[in-house]
């Protein structure tokens, strides 16, 4: 066999394998995407249902006891970190 085919013939194979692990990364990114989701619970469904609810009251919004606890519940969640919310100071 001549050097040149034989160069090729190892070229088109780094070539073919360079295709396949691009191929199989861009299936695992996929699968990567979907796991690292956030779990909606209930209560953060609520409260976020609530929100929308104030802000299409607008000003009145400022008058209604339940969108200030909504509010309040948003801000305690944004604002809490991890160590506080688990008591492990």
């Amino acid at each position: 066999m001549n050097g040149t085919v034989l160069a090729r013939l190892a070229a088109a194979a780094f070539l073919a394998v360079a295709v396949v692990v691009a191929i199989v990364e861009l299936g695992r990114q996929g699968e990567e995407a979907q796991a690292s989701r956030p779990v909606v619970s209930a209560a953060q469904e609520a409260t976020r249902t609530e929100l929308q609810r104030c802000q299409a009251l607008g000003e009145a919004a400022l008058d209604d006891q339940s969108c200030l606890d909504a509010w309040a519940e948003k801000r305690r969640r944004f604002l809490t970190t991890d160590a506080t919310s688990n008591g492990t100071e």
